[in-house]
């Protein structure tokens, strides 16, 4: 019994001391994770910029170990990756090397012509030297901070049931581009004063008799300036009509909330049963009924009317999402969006013209044009190559060996064949440069100075692999040029990719395939260009244009073209030092309609044929002036008089091993 005894308690000693000693293995390790645990503060905010580019100002603070490593600035795009997804398109990395206890602030700086919106998710991620995350924090709507927006102003009683028109920050596409809403609360005596910072005026649950003469002059007047006026009316429509007989719209009656309706609302974005409706009769034949959002709307002057037969603050109240699934944003972007499509944009007249055709779509299409006219990949030669290898190397072979009496050779020769073979194709590939990575680049440059030079550039290379260059020096920040579909990754790898490392940046992309095209902008901090382009020009009925150029730049000008309001002309030849007349300038292209603006009449009237045929060989430099042209179209002045020149051979935008057609446009507006 007492061996027993003894026996029991030496396997209860053990059994404490085996708990003891996994408890402290637990605890070294606990003590292990904890001693290699980082602690990592992120912070980013916007800086004030005029410029081209969104300034981010990361800081990062370390309180845990030495730390070395990439900071990756990724912007979802809201629009495309879902509800606030973090998907991006593009990684903007930093090498940062971050010692115990330190604490660093940097810029990255990311071009606004990189986006198509502002109202994604920015997110920060420190990544290792294997890449994985060490720490990581997002950003909602960083960017809007500095986007330029879409000012509405709001007269009503009611403001805070309208506070939601702003969308929640989501952004309208409106004359080309996307922009945020920022609602401005407006008073009676302040309007007037007001009205020319507005895009949007929202008149609703408000008595717009008490408004004055001289205030509904400047509203008519900022309607005929290319304004739009929207009016929500409901169950106080006769109230908010009262001060605007002008408008020729007359409530007749108002059915109450869930009283049947007459039968012209039919379909609409919003259960109208749970809304007070007013009955809208268009005195004059003025207005169209717009489907589903059930506004009555009209072009007026350069601007836009949309009158809806409910109140903007009632629909504000509702849960519109359990009726046709829209959201709250949706329906009141669809609002916005077929109201002001009636007023006339600066791209041309009529219902929606505004909304589908700008200027910035047609600089992308030439951006994609620009390198189709190179010779330097011409394939014919490769194919008679290959052709003539698959024809040798199969029954000609073996006849030449059979007459040779030597066919019992016929495995060997095979393997020696292809190896020359090979060779040949390689050298020929060489010769026609496929081998590394092709850079076509056109720059643009304001002489009269003012934001910094751009170069816009087509890049693709012929092996199915990563790649990257680095930009000369001067360039201080790159990015992909936006529409261009870039793949998104949820998996944290991005298609294209910017690197900086000290005062040097890297652009590149991860290919899907070989000859895989991909564009890109960079902007660079230079001298300006010395000289001038001085002009003296007049419209003409008969030439269109007429008037003396010089120019008086250090570059020849291979082609230029001249822009007076939408019109566009483009020449040949202008020398440096040179000056031309007009009427004996040798004129390639004109365009004198008017309609919409000269890049897109160049683009599908002129250059597709040169792409085609007759001068096939100045392709390239004919597409890069009309890069050049577009861009000023899409500065949307359409009183611009404007000359600019293109120049071959222009400072190469890589500093490394690649083959660079490059090309420059130099403008002045008179």
């Amino acid at each position: 019994m007492g061996n027993r005894k003894k026996k029991n308690r030496r396997v209860l000693r053990m059994l404490i001391l085996g708990i003891l000693f996994c408890c402290l293995c637990m605890g070294g390790a606990g003590i292990t994770a904890k001693a290699e645990e980082q602690v990592f503060i992120i912070d980013a905010e916007m800086l004030p910029s005029n410029k081209s580019a969104y300034e981010v100002q990361l800081t990062i603070e370390n309180q845990g170990q030495d730390w070395e490593g990439t900071v990756r600035l990724t912007i979802g795009d809201k629009y495309y990756s879902g509800s606030y997804g973090s998907a991006a398109t593009c990684a903007y990395d930093t090498i940062l090397s971050l010692p115990s206890g330190s604490r660093k602030q940097f810029v990255v700086k990311v071009p606004k012509d990189s986006l198509n919106r502002t109202d994604g998710i920015v997110k920060v991620s420190l990544l290792d030297k294997k890449q994985d995350i060490a720490a990581q924090k997002e950003f909602n709507r960083l960017l809007q901070a500095q986007a330029k927006s879409l000012s509405m102003g709001i007269l009503s009683d009611e403001y805070l049931s309208l506070t939601y028109l702003d969308m929640g920050g989501n952004e309208l596409y409106y004359r080309g581009s996307n922009y945020p809403i920022k609602l401005v609360e407006l008073e009676q005596d302040s309007l007037a004063d007001t009205l020319d910072a507005l895009s949007f005026l929202v008149i609703d649950s408000y008595n717009t008799s008490v408004l004055s003469d001289k205030v509904l002059e400047s509203i008519e007047q900022w309607l005929n300036d290319g304004g739009v006026l929207i009016i929500g009316t409901g169950g106080s429509a006769e109230n908010v009509l009262s001060g605007l007989d002008d408008l020729g719209i007359q409530c007749t009656r108002i059915y109450e909330q869930g009283e049947e309706v007459y039968n012209s609302y039919e379909y609409s974005y919003v259960d109208i049963s749970r809304l007070a409706m007013a009955e809208l009769i268009d005195r004059n034949g003025t207005y169209e009924e717009e489907y589903g959002v059930l506004a009555l709307t009209c072009s007026w002057g350069n601007g836009a009317v949309g009158i809806l037969p409910y109140s903007l603050s009632e629909l504000g109240k509702l849960d519109v999402s359990d009726y046709q699934g829209y959201t709250q944003e949706e329906v009141v972007e669809n609002i916005l969006w077929r109201v002001s499509g009636y007023a006339v944009s600066s791209y041309g007249s009529g219902k929606y013209t505004g909304q589908y055709n700008d200027a910035r779509y047609t600089f992308n299409r030439f951006c994609y044009l620009l390198g189709n006219g190179s010779s330097h990949l011409q394939f014919g030669g490769l194919k008679i190559i290959v052709i003539l290898y698959v024809i040798f190397v199969g029954p000609i072979l073996y006849l030449i060996l059979r007459f040779a009496k030597k066919w019992d050779f016929y495995w060997v020769a095979v393997p020696v064949a292809t190896l020359v073979g090979t060779f040949l194709v390689y050298i020929a590939g060489r010769g026609f440069e496929v081998v590394g990575t092709n850079v076509f680049s056109t720059t643009i440059e304001n002489l009269s100075g003012g934001e910094g030079v751009q170069t816009y550039m087509r890049c693709y290379d012929a092996g199915h692999k990563e790649w990257n260059l680095r930009l000369a020096e001067g360039y201080e920040y790159a990015g992909p040029l936006e529409d261009n579909n870039y793949r998104s990754n949820d998996d944290e790898t991005y298609y294209y990719h910017i690197k900086r490392e000290g005062d040097r940046i890297f652009f590149g992309i991860d290919p899907s395939a070989g000859f895989e095209d991909s564009y890109f902008l960079a902007g660079i901090a230079k001298e300006p260009e010395k000289g001038s382009i001085s002009s003296d020009l007049q419209a003409d009925g008969q030439l269109g244009v007429k008037g003396i150029i010089t120019n008086e730049t250090e570059r020849d000008f291979r082609y230029f073209a001249v822009m007076i309001n939408t019109h566009l002309f483009v020449y040949k030849d202008l020398p440096a030092g040179e000056e031309i007349h007009l009427e004996r300038a040798e004129k390639v292209f004109d365009d004198t309609t008017g309609y919409y603006n000269g890049a897109e009449s160049y683009f599908y009237n002129y250059l597709s044929d040169v792409q085609r045929r007759d001068k096939k060989e100045d392709a390239d430099i004919l597409t890069a002036l009309g890069i050049g042209v577009s861009y000023l179209y899409s500065l949307g002045d359409t009183d611009m008089v404007a000359v600019i020149g293109v120049c071959e051979d222009w400072d190469k935008a890589v500093d490394d091993n690649c083959n660079e057609v490059s090309f420059g446009c130099l403008y002045e507006v008179q």
